[in-house]
């Protein structure tokens, strides 16, 4: 009677034991500026959320309307950009691989990095979830982004105006 339980424990720790791949892909400077479109220094102006069947039946789609600054260009950006999931409880939507909720509140400054996909519904500007929105804070007296850990664009906190020179070289 004592074997079944022992074999059951070790055979429930050895299922626990392997190793398992995230979800979560992070994305280097590099490789971001190679599949994006654009990437803005914004302000998020506006933040709503709607129920779609793209790409699959169900979905929640966020918009946030940005206004800023190309950081490739130097151009003006006011524009829509749109990451899968929902940060609303009404929605019941969420992904794991979506911005987080700090990064993307009302009022707030970011990076933001975005594809125009022209084969989504009304041609969005998709944002590359976790990896493509990055929150700029204060910080000793100027605009800091503020780093996501290794692998990602911005690995450590850095000034906006290193950021965009990172962006530049890497245009």
């Amino acid at each position: 009677m004592r074997f079944p339980k022992i074999a059951a424990a070790a055979l429930g720790a050895a299922v626990l034991a392997v190793p398992v791949m995230a979800a979560i892909k992070a994305m280097t400077l590099s490789e971001l500026m190679d599949i994006t479109t654009d990437t803005a220094l914004v302000r998020i102006v506006d933040k709503t959320t709607f129920h779609s069947d793209w790409p699959a039946a169900g979905v929640v789609w966020t918009k946030l309307t940005v206004q800023g600054e190309s950081l490739r260009t130097g151009a003006p950006v006011k524009t829509d950009v749109f990451f899968l999931g929902s940060h609303d409880p009404k929605d019941e939507y969420g992904t794991s691989e979506m911005p987080t909720l700090q990064d993307t509140r009302v009022g707030a400054d970011a990076v933001v990095f975005w594809t125009h996909d022209p084969d989504s519904p009304g041609q969005m500007n998709r944002v590359g979830g976790l990896a493509g929105v990055y929150r700029v804070e204060q910080g000793f007296g100027e605009p800091v982004v503020i780093g996501k850990g290794e692998g990602f664009a911005f690995p450590d906190n850095i000034k906006v105006t290193d950021a965009r020179a990172l962006v530049l070289k890497a245009h």
